[in-house]
């Protein structure tokens, strides 16, 4: 099958029509009607039965559906890095970065950009962290902040911040700030209630398996799939809940009381790049501006 069958074949699995196929292609009808005929007579069996209502994948159709639609997976990552490589996104500084650092950490660290560079355009992307590696492999971003100590070539990843867990939850009337100096013990988190983290997530994984060790560990009836998400729950009087703390010090909530997970479960901040983005003349301002944010709320958490 030649990519132009490909093409055609996938539309009509997708639309279910050569009319709507026609469409999704911005060509005629005939034109997929011929392709899909030609497509046909080279692979010697059908793709498509005609019926009332539009044309009924074979099984070998569905079949082949599975790779083909892998193979435009790597097309459209083409598409996108082609487009990524044109000289007016080359001008922007463009940043990808987890939901939970996007609010103060962010700002403290573009703050102290501008203040050096104050022409730099910049445009901005909130996604997850396997999103922003994917996003830095393709050459959509130049600088990615994201969670966890990442090995994925190209992609250079410096750690630029390490942070923990620390358990949240609402101060209760008149309660002393003076107690937040105690750590929370993971037996203690265990037979608790507790918002938790997605299980899919790295930190989420680490902290599972520690309460898994538990006996009196019967799960969590509520969990988040981002740290900000959780920490707003908790705000909103769903009960505690156990973040990072960077998120957990950028709040700067004082109905919170926020303790330490005993014992310490590291969570890493790490900058991902390519050589292109790294040849930027500001490049290393800005990551020396991230550093500088999360060290101060580390040390304040």
């Amino acid at each position: 099958m030649k990519l132009k069958h490909i093409e055609v074949f996938n539309a009509i699995m997708l639309s279910g029509s050569v009319s709507a196929a026609a469409r999704i292609l911005n060509v005629t009808q005939p034109a997929v009607t011929q392709t899909l005929k030609h497509a046909e007579q080279q692979l010697g069996y059908a793709l498509f039965v005609r019926d009332k209502g539009g044309m009924k994948p074979t099984p070998e159709a569905r079949q082949l559906h599975l790779r083909a639609q892998k193979i435009f997976e790597q097309v459209d990552e083409l598409r996108r890095l082609a487009q990524s490589l044109r000289p007016d996104h080359l001008a922007q500084f463009r940043i990808a970065i987890v939901p939970s650092l996007s609010t103060t950490c962010l700002s403290r660290a573009l703050a102290s950009f501008k203040a050096r560079h104050p022409r730099s355009a910049v445009s901005i992307k909130i996604l997850h962290s396997d999103e922003i590696a994917r996003s830095v492999a393709l050459r959509e971003c130049d600088l990615g902040i994201a969670y966890g100590e990442i090995d994925a070539p190209p992609i250079d990843a410096e750690v630029v911040g390490t942070g923990h867990l620390v358990w949240v939850e609402r101060r209760e009337a008149g309660a002393r700030k003076r107690a937040d100096t105690t750590d929370m013990p993971i037996a203690e988190i265990a037979a608790r209630d507790f918002i938790g983290i997605d299980k899919d997530d790295l930190v989420g994984k680490a902290l599972l398996g520690l309460l898994s060790e538990s006996a009196v560990f019967a799960g969590t009836r509520l969990s988040a799939q981002t740290y900000q998400s959780a920490l707003l729950l908790t705000l909103d009087g769903f009960g505690p809940c156990v973040i990072d703390s960077f998120t957990a010090g950028f709040s700067r909530d004082e109905s919170l009381s926020v303790r330490s997970v005993s014992p310490r479960i590291p969570v890493t901040v790490s900058a991902l790049s390519v050589a292109e983005g790294r040849r930027r003349a500001d490049f290393d301002d800005l990551l020396q501006a991230f550093r500088t944010s999360l060290a101060q709320v580390d040390d304040d958490a």
